[in-house]
C-alpha cells in the first residue's frame, strides 16, 4: 500500500447517546416489562420448586446482562415457563442446590454456542413454526390468569399441561366469587381504554397503580402478592460460588445442555419476534444473543438465581410499551430490584387479579391473532397444518416437541414441493410461438432444429430431485441432447451420478449430450468428479448457440467436411 492511499488510525466511534425521549420511552418499557416480571418471576420460581426470591434475582441480574451484552436490542430475559419442566426435574432428582450449578454449566455451553456460530441456524426456522409457537406460548399464558382472573380457589399447583390445568379451573368454579373478577374486568377495561384516552402513558401501568390504590383505599378483599408469595425480600444478595461442586458436573452435564439448547432456541425465537414486531432494519446479532446469554446464566447463579432465557412475553410487553433499545433491558431489571428492596410491601398490593388482566392482554397482542387467521384462511394447507399442529403441540406437550415437530414438518413438506417441480423441462414454444426464458433470436434456432432434443435444468439437481431429472431425459438416446444449465447453480452427489448414468446411457446407444451455460459455481464440481472428462470438451460449451452449430444438420453435410456425395447421412446424424 503506497503512503498516498494509508489512511490515519481513526478511533471507533462510540454510540450515539440516548436523546432524552429515547431514555424516556424506555425507562416507560422497562417499568412495564419490570412490573409484569414482579410477579411471574415470583411464580416461576415457586413452579420450580425454589423460594421466590431466587426468581426475583434472576430476573434482576440475568435480565441486566443480557441486556448489555446481547445481541437483542429488545429481548426481555428472566425466568421462564419453558424451562420449567427441565428444572423442576432437576430439584427433583437433585436439590434445589443444584440448579445453580445447571445454569453455570449451561451459561459456559452457551457461550461456546455462541463463539460456534450456531445462532445463524435459526435463520432456517419455518415462519410457520415461529408463529404457531408464538400462539401457543399466548394461549398458555391466557389461560394459565384464569385462576387468577377469576379468583379460583382449591385448584393443584402441581398440575403441569394445559388441559389438566384447565379442567381443573373448569372443576373449581364454583368457588369464584364477585370481588375478584369485578377487580379483573375494571383493569381489564382500563387496559383497553386507556390507550383511546393518552398513549403517553402506558396502560398496564395505569391499570396496576390505578387498581391498586382502589383496592387498597377502598379495603377490597382480593388476593394480592403479598397473600399469595408473602413479603418480598428487601435486602441486597451478596455475588458466591459456594453452590459450586465438581463433583455434580458428570450427573448435571445432560440437563444443562438441554437448558442451554432449549433457552438459546427460546432466545433466538423471542429476538426474531421482537424484530418483527418493532419494524426496524436493523436485525439481532444471533451470535452475540447466544453469547449474551451464556453470561447472563453465569451471573445469575453468583446472586442465587436460577437459569434464565429470554421471555418473548415481557419482551412482546417492552415493545408494545414503546421501547426502543436494549436500555428497556436494563431499566426492567432495575424496576424488579426498586420493587424487590424498597417498595416490597406496597409491591405485594398489587391484586392478582390485574395482573392477570396485563397479561390477557399482553397474550392477545403477542398472539398476533388477526394474523393467525389470516394464514388460517389463505396460506396453503399443509402450512396451516404446520402451525395448528405446533399451536396445539406447545399447548398440550411442551415447546421443544412443537418446534421440533415444527421444523421436521416443515422440511418435510418443503422437500416434497421441491420434488413437484420438474427438475428438468423440454425447451418447447408456448401457445404465441415463444420459448421461455431465451432470447428470439436462440429461440429461433432452437425451433429450425427438431432433430436435436433441447432441454433446460432447472432448480437443484440433489437427491429430491435427481429421479424426476433421470426420468425427464428418457428419450431417443440415439438423438443429439443439449442440456442448458444455467438454472442450476448446486448439484449434490446424487444428482452427479445420475448425470453420469444419463451421459453414459447416451454414449452407449450412440447419442451425443451436450452441456451448455454451466455455472462458474458449478464447474468445478463437474470437473473434481469427472463428469466433464466423461462428456469431452467437445461437448461442453459456453452458449447454446455454438452447441447446436456444432451438431452436423441431417439433411447438410457440416462445413469442415465439404460436400462430397460420399458423406453418409446416418454417420452425419449420428456424429
Amino acid at each position: 500500500m503506497s503512503l498516498r492511499t494509508a489512511r490515519p488510525f481513526e478511533r471507533p466511534s462510540l454510540p450515539a447517546l440516548p436523546s432524552a425521549a429515547d431514555l424516556r420511552a424506555n425507562l416507560v418499557a422497562g417499568m412495564v416489562a419490570g412490573i409484569i416480571a414482579l410477579p411471574l418471576s415470583i411464580a416461576l420460581a415457586v413452579a420450580v420448586g425454589v423460594p421466590p426470591v431466587a426468581g426475583l434475582y434472576t430476573a434482576v441480574f440475568a435480565g441486566a446482562a443480557a441486556a448489555i451484552f446481547g445481541g437483542s436490542r429488545y429481548n426481555i430475559t428472566g425466568p421462564t415457563a419453558a424451562l420449567v419442566p427441565l428444572l423442576s426435574h432437576v430439584v427433583l432428582v437433585h436439590g434445589p442446590g443444584a440448579l445453580p450449578m445447571v445454569g453455570l454449566m449451561a451459561g459456559v455451553i452457551l457461550l461456546a454456542m455462541g463463539a460456534l456460530r450456531f445462532g445463524r441456524l435459526v435463520r432456517y426456522m419455518p415462519g410457520t413454526v415461529i408463529v404457531g409457537f408464538t400462539a401457543g406460548i399466548a394461549l398458555s399464558i391466557a389461560f394459565g390468569q384464569l385462576n387468577a382472573f377469576l379468583g379460583v380457589t382449591g385448584t393443584d399447583p402441581a398440575l403441569e399441561h394445559f388441559h389438566e390445568r384447565t379442567l381443573d379451573t373448569i372443576r373449581h368454579l364454583s368457588t369464584v366469587g364477585l370481588t375478584t373478577p369485578l377487580v379483573g374486568l375494571v383493569s381489564l377495561a382500563i387496559l383497553v381504554a386507556w390507550p383511546r384516552v393518552d398513549r403517553r402513558l402506558p396502560a398496564p401501568l395505569v391499570a396496576v397503580v390505578a387498581v391498586t390504590a382502589a383496592t387498597w383505599a377502598l379495603g377490597i378483599d382480593t388476593p394480592t402478592v403479598a397473600s399469595k408469595y408473602g413479603d418480598l425480600p428487601r435486602e441486597f444478595p451478596r455475588p458466591s460460588l459456594g453452590f459450586f461442586d465438581a463433583g455434580l458436573i458428570i450427573d448435571l452435564l445432560q440437563p444443562a445442555i438441554a437448558v442451554a439448547i432449549l433457552g438459546g432456541v427460546e432466545s433466538l425465537l423471542s429476538a426474531v419476534v421482537a424484530d418483527g414486531m418493532a419494524g426496524q432494519r436493523i436485525r439481532h446479532d444471533p451470535d452475540r444473543e447466544l453469547r449474551g446469554q451464556g453470561i447472563a446464566n453465569l451471573v445469575s447463579p453468583l446472586f442465587g438465581g436460577i437459569p434464565a432465557t429470554a421471555a418473548i412475553a415481557r419482551t412482546a410487553a417492552s415493545i408494545r410499551a414503546g421501547a426502543t433499545s436494549r436500555l428497556a433491558g436494563v431499566f426492567h431489571s432495575v424496576t424488579v430490584l426498586v420493587l424487590t428492596l424498597a417498595l416490597g410491601p406496597l409491591a405485594g398490593h398489587i391484586p392478582m387479579a390485574t395482573l392477570a388482566a396485563v397479561l390477557l392482554i399482553t397474550a392477545w397482542k403477542i398472539a398476533e391473532v388477526p394474523e393467525v387467521a389470516r394464514i388460517i384462511r389463505r396460506a396453503p394447507r399443509e402450512d396451516v397444518l404446520v402451525l395448528v399442529a405446533t399451536i396445539l403441540i406447545t399447548l398440550f406437550f411442551d415447546l421443544t416437541y412443537a418446534i421440533g415437530f415444527g421444523v421436521f414438518a416443515s422440511t418435510i413438506l418443503l422437500i416434497r414441493r421441491l420434488v413437484s417441480v420438474p427438475a428438468a423441462a423440454a425447451m418447447l414454444p408456448d401457445a404465441n410461438g415463444r420459448i421461455a426464458q431465451v432470447s428470439d433470436e436462440l429461440g429461433a434456432l432452437i425451433k429450425s432444429r427438431p432433430d436435436i432434443d433441447f432441454f433446460t435444468a432447472q432448480g437443484l439437481l440433489s437427491f429430491h430431485s435427481a429421479a424426476s431429472f433421470e426420468y425427464q431425459l428418457q428419450g431417443d438416446a440415439h438423438r443429439p441432447l443439449i442440456l442448458r444449465m444455467k438454472d442450476v447453480h448446486h448439484i449434490d452427489t446424487t444428482g452427479l451420478l445420475t448425470l453420469e448414468g444419463i451421459i453414459e446411457h447416451r454414449k452407449r446407444h450412440g447419442g451425443r449430450i451436450i452441456l451448455t451455460a454451466i455455472q462458474p459455481e458449478v464447474r468445478p464440481v463437474l470437473e473434481r468428479f469427472g463428469i466433464i472428462d466423461l462428456l469431452g470438451p467437445e461437448n461442453v460449451f459456453e452458449h447454446t448457440k455454438c452447441a447446436i452449430q456444432s451438431i452436423d444438420h441431417p439433411e447438410l453435410p457440416h462445413p469442415e467436411r465439404g460436400h462430397g456425395a460420399h458423406d453418409a447421412p446416418g454417420l452425419a446424424a449420428a456424429s
